[in-house]
């Protein structure tokens, strides 16, 4: 699965038979939360269909992504990540299910994404972490290509169980989305949130996952990524230490590493980054969404 599909279904969505009415008589509905859904968004899509099923998929923009069983008969939950640069528009997401049966069953919810303003923020750094040489060029180019190399990989496997965690509990020094200029120069956009915390602090897994990366990369500095499964990746930049290893299976809440100021940081932090197939969210819209009562689990 690509990244531009900037979408994904943790947990099944409605289904309403496209055939002769079956299931109509349960009175199916299907809804998104949060009401008004934005660039940087996850949004949770909720429904009540049928409890039984062979087999189910969702399609957005023409491309299929996988879902599977909620965690009561009969309500089906998804997670879809809006990208920050997502045109503000409406768009379709639609559903379908073949049952037991062997019925085909399908439909669409039309889901409005509104603009943000992110707003901007400006930076004065030493001009060694803007203007770049030759050679630091090279080495950023490469880092690049490895990063979006690492989140076109989509692992078939639902690895995160239950609610989201912050890996600090440390205040917002920079928030999600912002305009950057850096010594006067326009940059690209702030993809996390920076997360104030003194110098080793303990940084935490948000979820379960594997540990995909454990690097020193320029920008980022020392870095740790999570893959959850399904195209879900969290990001930990600006460690002093890193105290796991790639192939590493976590669990959520498990000590990654800690606070540190290593790569392009003038001071302790950690930079929280999420993607979910490619989608630039807010980690702080993943957690209000993992909050929410309805979010059960089953095993």
């Amino acid at each position: 699965m690509r990244p531009s599909l900037q979408v994904l279904f943790l947990i099944p969505v409605l289904l309403v038979s496209t055939g002769k009415a079956a299931y109509a008589e349960n009175n199916l509905r299907i809804e998104h939360l949060p009401r008004v859904v934005k660039q940087g968004d996850v949004c949770l899509i909720r429904a009540l269909g049928p409890a039984s099923l062979k087999s189910i998929y969702g399609e957005f923009r023409g491309e299929r992504f996988p879902m599977a069983a909620g965690a009561e008969n009969g309500i089906h939950e998804g997670f879809v990540g809006i990208d920050m640069s997502t045109r503000p528009a409406t768009y379709e997401i639609r559903v379908v299910a073949t049952g037991r049966d062997s019925r085909i069953y399908s439909s669409a919810l039309s889901l409005k994404v509104e603009k943000v303003d992110f707003g901007i923020q400006k930076l004065s750094l030493p001009s060694s972490m803007v203007d770049l040489d030759a050679k630091t060029l090279a080495r950023v180019d490469k880092e690049a290509r490895q990063l979006k190399a690492l989140f076109q990989a989509f692992r078939n496997e639902r690895i995160w169980r239950g609610a989201f965690v912050r890996p600090v509990e440390g205040e917002i020094s920079a928030a999600f989305g912002l305009s950057r200029i850096i010594n006067g120069q326009h940059r690209s956009p702030h993809t996390g949130i920076d997360l104030r915390a003194k110098e080793g602090t303990p940084v935490l897994a948000c979820n379960r996952g594997m540990v995909v990366l454990v690097d020193q990369l320029f920008f980022s500095g020392k870095s740790v990524i999570l893959d959850h499964g399904w195209g879900l990746y969290s990001m930990y930049f600006h460690l002093s230490e890193a105290l796991v290893k790639e192939g590493d299976r976590i669990n959520t809440g498990a000590m990654l590493g800690r606070v540190g100021s290593t790569g392009r940081s003038t001071k302790p932090h950690l930079h929280w980054g999420i993607r979910i197939n490619g989608a630039r969210v807010d980690p702080l819209s993943l957690l209000r969404i993992g909050i929410h009562p309805i979010l059960g689990e089953r095993e």
